[in-house]
């Protein structure tokens, strides 16, 4: 299959290159036009409510809720969580976003101060169910942490052409003048300002901290759930009767929605054409957004992702199939061998050469459940762990193997995964009855 990767990188290899400088151009272009909805510009709303799904010392995953402008802006989006707070306003359309922040020091306490849920919910209950541990929305907290957020300025660094999109939040200039009592005007020549800024900013830094940024806007039912504290997990074992008598229904129902519109724009690189390593007439491979530490791909030439610093650890990749009949593991078959052999090849080799990390440190890899539905391939560094659980990875070596024995093999086989016990789909799966 003829492969065309875009990149720049030593030593030279004997693919087709895009310089990293039309790379850049282009991407900046598109995720500028289409960031329409910015963390800025819900903060800013009038009626904006913040609280609290999840907090730590180093992340934070905040609800954001507005009222929608328009009867068709932020389509398909659902107040999941405050439905039963706000009876009241049920005639409002309430557009709900998700806010990661990663590597928030010192602000723990001010961005967990509003929680949408108690803590201490009692995960041996498999009844408990996340409505029933609603806390009470505080207007105060919800504002504090509005007015905190509204001092940072957040610039783009990438989008995926549907409600996600990735920034870097660093303090205002006007805040870094409020925070180190500073009276210079930003209006003074930039020689000055440059000077000043360099020093105002370390200042400020030690004051707020800078972070990265996801905002999913709008947020649906099932990202909202999946950021909400977990209330524990169970081993469920999938035999061909459970899948097709309940698993397929609902991956189907999911699959022939609008939930995915934003894959399609992926792989036709309407959208990440920064984030793009490989791309052939049957799949793509990119940079997954996980790979947090990456230098960012819309400004940094890709000469300098090779040996970056990140790839020791945090390499993550991703390869998407272009066809839209492949969904799981399950919907593996003989005909796909060549297709999952193509592209951990290819994957494989585009990684070495962009970033110089050899083959043999790269972990080749499926979830299932997957985190979507459309059939993707994780390839990650040895010494990052994420997602590789033996309850939920499955190495595409093994996958090939199996294919290899019997065509049929993720048809007839029970596969045993973790379940969070508040995904929708394990309600569907604890009601199911087998035939004796």
């Amino acid at each position: 299959h003829h492969c065309k990767m875009y990149m720049s990188t030593p030593p030279p290899k004997k693919v087709k290159l895009e310089s990293s400088e039309q790379q850049t151009n282009h991407s900046v272009e598109n995720a500028t036009a289409s960031a329409s909805v910015t963390p800025y510009s819900l903060l800013a709303s009038d009626d904006c409510k913040v609280q609290t799904l999840t907090v730590s010392d180093q992340h934070a995953t905040l609800l954001i809720s507005t009222h929608s402008k328009t009867n068709d802006q932020n389509k398909g989006s659902t107040d999941s969580v405050q439905q039963d707070q706000d009876s009241a306003n049920a005639t409002a359309t309430v557009v709900q976003s998700l806010l990661k922040l990663t590597v928030v020091p010192f602000h723990k306490l001010l961005l967990g101060s509003n929680p949408v849920l108690s803590t201490g919910t009692s995960d041996n209950n498999n009844d408990v169910k996340p409505e029933v541990n609603l806390l009470n929305h505080n207007p105060e907290a919800s504002q504090n942490i509005i007015s905190f957020l509204k001092e940072y300025e957040f610039k783009l660094k990438s989008e995926s052409g549907a409600e996600y999109s990735y920034y870097h939040a660093t303090p205002s200039s006007v805040s870094i003048q409020n925070n180190v009592g500073s009276t210079t005007s930003v209006k003074e020549s930039d020689e000055i300002k440059d000077e000043k800024t360099s020093s105002l900013a370390h200042t400020a830094h030690s004051f707020f901290g800078a972070f990265d940024v996801e905002l999913i806007s709008p947020a649906d039912k099932r990202q909202i759930s999946r950021a909400l504290p977990s209330l524990g997990s169970a081993l469920v074992e999938e035999t061909p009767e459970l899948y097709n008598t309940i698993v397929k229904p609902y991956i189907k129902s999911i699959t022939e929605g609008d939930s995915l519109g934003w894959i399609q724009n992926v792989i036709e690189v309407k959208k990440e054409k920064e984030r793009l390593l490989v791309n052939t007439d049957e799949f793509i491979v990119n940079i997954d957004t996980k790979w947090r530490s990456h230098p960012p791909p819309l400004t940094t030439p890709r000469e300098e992702w090779y040996g970056h610093p990140s790839c020791a650890q945090d390499l993550y990749c991703l390869g998407i199939v272009k066809s839209k009949d492949i969904a799981t593991l399950r919907d593996l078959r003989g005909e796909h061998i060549d297709l999952l052999r193509n592209m951990q090849r290819e994957g494989l080799k585009a990684i070495e050469a962009i970033y110089g990390v050899k083959s043999d440190q790269i972990r080749c890899f499926v979830h299932y459940q997957p985190q979507f539905y459309h059939f993707h391939v994780h390839f990650t560094r040895l010494e990052n762990e994420i997602g590789s659980t033996v309850e939920r990875g499955h190495l595409v070596s093994d996958i090939l193997q199996n294919l290899e024995m019997d065509p049929l093999y993720y048809e007839k086989r029970t596969i045993v995964y973790k379940l969070r016990k508040d995904a929708p789909l394990y309600n569907l799966i604890a009601n199911f009855t087998p035939n004796a």
